[in-house]
């Protein structure tokens, strides 16, 4: 009897498992024949939000950007457009930014959208009592003042041609505050309101975020296909932090999108004609770093040395399997008019004689012996085994140190540091403000660089009257880091998603994906 019952519970549950996997691929049904199936689009992730609040949160869920609409937009070329704000207008000195918001806009509980919310979002951020993780971003700001309900002004302390850019991040979503006061503490865990094209649903820490359309929304921005009421019903967006697991959810159908795809799977998930692999242009750059208040990182010919130790493109093509590109500055060429063009020029060619010169020169004729730290993934590990080899023909020897994530942290914030690996996914200039400003120290400046020429430089091109003269700075800001060596730049990874087929209409954007611009799911 036993025998019985467990074949056949075994055999209801593979009939369950297939169904479940079909309904996850296809669309849910509803129940009613003749309601059609729910679109339920799912997305994998390696790690879970902290807390889906814009305001107090430091690390922003991919659903806080379908929640929130934000001030500004940013189009598939990269280009500043409308968002909730249909326009601007800048004073002559640059200290005024007008803005003016959409009519007829509401949040998910029905309230309008007006300015003084607007006013609330931002002073809440830069309020030090409440000491948002994001207040230095809006630090030039010196109020918002209401002039109707869809008017208002940005006050700012000093020119700052970079505020479109802090308007369009996920950080400045614009909350109701009248929800927002409502909730309290529970606000941004059981309950998150924004005007955005998805309304959260459910949040299951370590499990899941589901979002449902917001079938009010249309005050989408101008520039996408779809500017109105999503076509995909739900986004579920699981947590799944093994990277094989994620791919055979995939490839099993569980799962539509992998984002950041590891470029080890890029071959061979490239194979399967139920995925198709989209790659692009990524904000990313990944780098080798050191201590520089520490010896012998303190002398730039050992800096320099470290750079010319590097063989980027063997990285590129063996490592990386071509999924990228070799990186000679401190930024990636996709931020355009931000991007040093000289950086290749000026920067530091594979050359090994030339590395052991600058050692011998600086006195470390009979080499080094370092430690090189990473964060334990299967890349890292992998380009720490790399450099380990590359800078053993200069004459560096290195003991390889790997680290969870959060031990990782630990360890750059204690100073613990010498050789380490980093990646960063940033879209705008000011990365380097964040990493290498004397006052970031000792982090985010985890490379340690204390140095007044670089405050300065960034400064003046921080506090630019346009954003032609800051991008200018940042050209300055640049070539100077190249030539002090500050970092040894190493690859660009391109920014790879794999895609079932179910999913239709799919657009490639450099930042994050636009799931409400006319994505749809059907079955071939």
């Amino acid at each position: 009897m036993e025998r019985k019952v467990g074949r056949s519970l075994g055999l209801l549950l593979v009939v369950l498992l297939t169904v479940t996997s079909f309904l996850t691929g296809c669309g849910q049904s509803s129940g009613d024949p003749d309601e059609p199936a729910v679109k339920e689009l799912v997305i994998a992730f390696d790690r879970d939000a902290e807390i889906l609040d814009t305001i107090k949160t430091s690390w922003f869920s991919d659903g806080l950007i379908y929640i929130h609409d934000r001030l500004i937009s940013r189009d598939y070329e990269f280009n500043y457009r409308p968002g909730l704000a249909e326009s601007w207008e800048t004073s002559e000195d640059g200290l005024v930014w007008t803005f003016k918001l959409k009519e007829g806009v509401k949040f998910h509980d029905g309230t309008p959208l007006k300015a003084s919310d607007v006013k609330f979002t931002i002073e809440s951020i830069i309020d030090p009592e409440v000491a948002s993780p994001s207040a230095s971003d809006l630090a030039a700001i010196e109020k918002v003042v209401v002039k109707d309900d869809l008017t208002f002004d940005i006050v700012l302390k000093h020119p700052f041609p970079n505020l479109l850019f802090i308007l369009s991040n996920t950080a400045c979503g614009i909350v109701s505050e009248e929800a927002y006061k409502k909730y309290g503490d529970e606000y941004g865990v059981k309950y998150v309101v924004g005007t955005g094209p998805y309304v959260f649903k459910e949040w299951i820490k370590g499990d899941k975020l589901v979002l449902e359309k917001n079938p009010d929304y249309n005050w989408g921005p101008d520039w996408m296909e779809n500017n109105g009421k999503p076509i995909i019903d739900r986004i579920v967006m699981r947590v799944i932090p093994e990277e094989s697991t994620r791919r055979m959810e995939l490839e099993a159908g569980n799962v539509h999108i992998l984002r950041n795809v590891p470029a080890s799977f890029v071959e061979e998930l490239a194979g399967n004609e139920d995925i198709e692999m989209i790659r692009g242009d990524a904000t990313k750059l990944c780098y080798l770093a050191y201590a520089c208040d520490k010896e012998p990182f303190t002398d730039v010919r050992v800096r320099r040395a470290i750079n010319h130790a590097i063989n980027k493109d063997e990285i590129v093509n063996y490592l990386l399997r071509g999924v990228g590109q070799p990186a000679y500055g401190y930024l990636p060429p996709a931020l355009k008019s931000e991007y040093y063009d000289g950086s290749k020029t000026d920067s530091y060619g594979y050359d090994v004689e030339k590395a052991k010169a600058l050692l011998k020169e600086a006195g470390y004729e009979n080499g080094l012996q370092l430690t090189l730290s990473a964060e334990n993934t299967s890349e890292f590990k992998k380009l720490a085994e790399v450099l380990q080899s590359q800078l053993k023909e200069v004459g560096i020897e290195t003991t390889i140190q790997l680290y969870d994530s959060s031990s990782y942290t630990d360890m750059l914030k204690e100073g613990k540091q010498e050789l380490f690996i980093r990646l960063y996914s940033w879209p705008n200039a000011d990365i380097l403000d964040y990493f290498l400003l004397s006052s970031q120290f000792p982090y985010p400046n985890h490379s340690r660089w204390l140095d007044e020429k670089t405050d300065e430089l960034i400064k003046k091109a921080a506090g630019s009257a346009t954003w032609e003269e800051r991008a200018a700075g940042y050209h300055e800001v640049q070539k100077y880091l190249i030539e002090q060596a500050v970092w040894a730049p190493i690859y660009i990874p391109d920014s790879v998603l794999a895609v079932r087929k179910e999913v239709k209409n799919f657009k490639f954007h450099p930042w994050i994906p636009q799931y409400n611009d006319g994505f749809d799911l059907g079955v071939e």
